[in-house]
């Protein structure tokens, strides 16, 4: 067959598919020649070589080798390295061999066959994308190369090498102690030495740790000159690590002022087929594990034996150095619950990342991991540049309110109530690891725990918030109640002896700040309470809201009427500030039993609560239970309500909206901003309650919306 060239200068886009009986036929790019994939397309090589001597161009496409001939016809050579976008080898019998350098920028696929990489594969890894193994069905011969973008950002991370058999941790990630821009790090630690490889460091500041599972905490690393993989069988070999990265080895990283974005590189063999890791066997202990693989995987797939369906990891993203975030799924939904809702953790661990499990029972405990529990999910978001089981949740999360007013996201809190909870710390519950800087807890029987889970709020209730490792400056606590009508949540600030209302439908942001009294730093400053509605259990028997022709139909059933003065119906937009809409008497008719119904016409569109006040005639007051029901549903709208407006709360009802983030400015008719933030709506559907620093005055204000779409809207608030 005859070379494939072109002039000098020009690209051939074109898409190959070759089929051929013959042996050592080749495709050859000739020097100053240039091959372009042009787009998604395929180049299949069938019982053939390739040879670049010139310049082939990818594009998005899959070079593919089929055919059952073996490696000396069946190969990749030439003096310039090639870079695929995906390759693939699908051979019926005999293999691919890699004679020359071949980069893979998204999927390696070996589907059959065996491919003989000979030290020259490297796995590629950038800002944008990071390759990946796909499911191995064949056999992979040999070394490979595989990278681990990171961003610039100076944090901690967990990480590992995906490979067995590797060189040491000085000679991969450190780069053998050589300086080339963009790749590898720094590993300092005490004593530094040419014996131990750790790099000198201004003060010899541990950076790289080890978990030790006998004693439950991290163990400095003090000798580089050691494999980064502790095993060599290919076997479930990788070590996991907890490694602190300020970029690459420019000497001014050592600045906490100054980082750069590196790419960490290892060279070993690449783990394929089942992978077995043997955890701690005492109950409810931690053992770090790193993903074997050169791919994502989904953690709720993997085979988990006497091991709790929750794991940890680390949100390099949040707060200064990053943070701990727990993900766990207790009902076996496939749905995982996070510690810190403004992590962008997802339950797909990537590659290169390294995270910790927890054992249930004592006795033996291991995770299995297969080829199937490969995942094609690249989030992006671990490595990028700068609804279980229970009907009730609270979220507290931690914010640092900067300079200049933005917001950085330090750590975050969930408790969950459930009448399958138990009262006392158990396995339901997620113990709290400790961040470098800020922590929140909640703090139970001496024990702080990142997710709370206990039964369901009766009568009077306290979650008791542990914080601390504060410094002195502004914060911010962002707190989201879930299906909490009937009940009203404080928080309690033991140092200003103040109490906060929490919205029990919708976010609600509390700011405070800590300062050089020693008090306001105290680790229980805080608390939250929650006290149920004094509720009329046994004269009213039922209560109900429906929509009715663009109306809400309140209806209330009524026993043993006796020495009743009066009803109110009360509504509410949020389910916990209500206010009377109506006035119902008595029926006069002499029965025990009656049934009211009241129709509400100027309901605001979205959700909207009602529950009815109960006058006695001894001045008594009781209230019956909470219902709801939505307006709206079918068009969608944003409004205001109520509308006037009292104090300094707004509550922008939202109906069929688009789910994420809105940016509300509210502006007098002056012209005066006198509110900017961001709330988040996680349905599309709800109240964003608005916080204006201060308690308006009397005229009309502007409310400027900012959907997540990009669409503006303006509202009018009239502030009494």
């Amino acid at each position: 067959m005859k070379s494939v060239h072109t002039p000098k200068t020009t690209a051939l886009l074109i898409t190959f598919f070759f089929c051929l009986a013959l042996q050592a036929q080749q495709i050859s790019i000739n020097q100053r020649s240039h091959i372009v994939m042009n787009g998604n397309v395929s180049l299949v090589i069938n019982n053939a070589s390739f040879k670049n001597n010139g310049n082939f161009t990818p594009g998005t496409g899959t070079v593919a080798f089929s055919g059952n001939t073996d490696t000396t016809a069946a190969f990749i050579d030439g003096s310039k390295s090639t870079l695929f976008y995906n390759l693939t080898i699908s051979k019926n019998s005999g293999g691919l061999a890699l004679k020359s350098d071949a980069d893979i920028k998204n999927i390696l696929a070996v589907n059959s066959g065996t491919l003989y990489t000979d030290s020259n594969l490297t796995l590629k890894s950038d800002a944008a994308l990071t390759a990946r193994v796909a499911p191995v069905s064949g056999t992979i011969s040999g070394k490979a190369t595989v990278e681990r973008f990171i961003p610039s950002r100076r944090a901690w991370r967990m990480l590992t090498a995906p490979l067995s058999n590797t060189a040491t941790i000085f000679n991969t990630w450190q780069n053998k102690g050589v300086y080339q821009p963009g790749i590898n790090t720094f590993v300092t630690g005490p004593n530094p030495t040419t014996a131990n490889g750790l790099d000198v460091s201004p003060q010899n500041n541990v950076s790289m740790k080890t978990w030790n599972a006998a004693t439950q905490q991290f163990n400095n690393v003090i000798n580089t000159n050691v494999a980064i993989s502790a095993g060599s069988d290919g076997s479930a070999a990788n070590t996991g690590y907890f490694i602190f990265v300020r970029g690459d080895r420019n000497t001014d990283n050592f600045s906490t002022s100054t980082c750069n974005a590196t790419t960490l590189s290892s060279t070993g063999k690449l783990q394929t087929g089942t992978q077995s890791f043997t955890v701690a066997a005492n109950a409810g202990a931690y053992t770090m594990v790193g993903n074997p693989y050169a791919s994502p995987i989904d953690f709720t797939s993997l085979t988990r034996n006497n091991l709790v369906n929750r794991f940890y990891v680390w949100d390099p993203s949040l707060n200064l150095l990053g943070g701990y975030v727990m993900l766990d799924d207790l009902s076996n939904t496939g749905n995982y619950t996070k510690s810190v809702s403004a992590s962008t953790m997802t339950k797909e661990i990537q590659s290169g990342q390294a995270f910790l499990v927890q054992t249930k029972n004592a006795g033996a405990a291991s995770l299995v991991f297969n080829e199937a529990n490969k995942a094609s999910y690249n989030n992006t978001t671990m490595f990028r540049p700068a609804a279980g089981t229970s009907s009730q949740s609270l979220r507290v999360n931690l914010n640092i309110v900067n300079a200049d007013s933005s917001i950085t996201a330090a750590d975050g809190i969930l408790a969950e109530f459930n009448s399958g909870f138990s009262g006392e710390v158990d396995q339901d519950d997620a113990l709290k690891f400790t961040n470098i800087n800020e922590n929140i807890a909640f703090l139970r029987n001496g024990t702080a725990m990142a997710a709370e889970r206990r039964a369901y709020v009766e009568a009077t209730d306290t979650l008791f918030i542990k914080l601390w490792k504060t410094a002195q400056k502004n914060y911010q606590f962002d707190i989201t109640a879930a299906d909490f009508v009937g009940t009203n949540i404080l928080l309690q600030d033991n140092y200003l002896h103040t109490n906060y209302r929490i919205s029990v439908f919708g976010s609600h942001k509390i700011s405070f700040a800590v300062d050089a009294n020693p008090a306001s730093a105290a680790t229980d400053r805080f608390m939250i309470i929650f006290k149920k509605y004094n509720v009329l259990p046994v004269t009213i028997t039922a209560v109900k809201a429906a929509v009715q022709n663009n109306r809400i139909a309140v209806e209330w059933k009524v026993e043993n009427e006796i020495n009743i003065a009066k009803y109110e119906v009360e509504r509410s937009a949020n389910g916990s500030d209500f206010s009377t809409t109506a006035v119902v008497e008595v029926l006069a008719n002499g029965k025990a039993y009656n049934t009211y119904n009241w129709a509400d016409v100027t309901a605001a569109p979205g959700t909207n609560f009602y529950r009815i006040k109960v006058y006695d005639r001894s001045g008594e007051t009781k209230y019956s239970a909470i219902v709801k029901a939505t307006t709206g549903a079918a068009t969608g709208s944003i409004s205001i309500y109520p509308n006037p407006v009292k104090g300094n709360t707004i509550n922008v009802l939202l109906s069929n909206q688009a789910k994420g983030n809105y940016h509300l400015t509210l502006i007098s008719m002056s012209g005066q901003t006198m509110y900017s933030g961001s709330l988040v709506s996680e349905s599309g559907s709800g109240v964003l309650v608005v916080n204006v620093p201060s308690v308006l005055t009397a005229g009309i204000y502007q409310l400027k919306i900012v959907q997540p779409n990009g669409t503006i809207s303006t509202q009018k608030v009239i502030a009494e």
